[in-house]
């Protein structure tokens, strides 16, 4: 089930995040487990309603996407789910939140970035509409994002961005 994240689920996302983090063990991208993101983020998202959680039948989060509105639209800025609780649908859960809520307030897009190098992720996101973007379509908050990774470690040559324009609104 995906609902809308409440104050009590907050501690218990960098454990979800973490152990969804776990994928990418001896990969370039190892060094990521150790980050997760701070509580001021995360509530930052729940107060503007752009945090879900995917939860088990107990209703304890195992998965959760986190939210920010851009001029692009809404911009994903971390989408995990527990690794024990991967490929189950959970992930295609949380994105039709994101996406329903992106035409609920009647917005074009969603977008994110994510590193292009790895085999899962382009066929993943290619099933919600996602279309990898070339450096003259990057939009300046996009290109500002990507600047940001950068400078936290993320190698430039292998970050992309990529909007899902057709799932959120689909050409008349």
């Amino acid at each position: 089930m995906v609902r809308p994240a409440r104050t009590d689920d907050l501690p218990l996302l960098a454990a979800v995040e973490r152990s969804a983090a776990t994928r990418f063990e001896g990969t370039h991208l190892a060094w990521a487990a150790e980050y997760t993101l701070s509580p001021a983020t995360l509530e930052a998202s729940r107060a503007q309603g752009l945090l879900w959680i995917a939860t088990d039948s107990g209703d304890q989060p195992i998965g959760f996407v986190c939210v920010k509105s851009t001029p692009d639209g809404l911009y994903v800025h971390e989408l995990s789910v527990a690794r024990p609780h991967q490929s189950q649908g959970h992930g295609r859960a949380l994105f039709d939140a994101v996406i329903a809520d992106a035409r609920r307030r009647g917005l074009d897009a969603v977008t994110l970035t994510t590193d292009r190098s790895f085999s899962w992720n382009a066929p993943f996101y290619a099933r919600f509409g996602f279309t990898l973007l070339d450096d003259a379509q990057v939009t300046p908050p996009l290109r500002a994002q990507l600047d940001l990774e950068a400078s936290h470690g993320h190698d430039p040559a292998r970050r992309c961005a990529i909007p899902d324009r057709g799932r959120v609104r689909p050409p008349d």
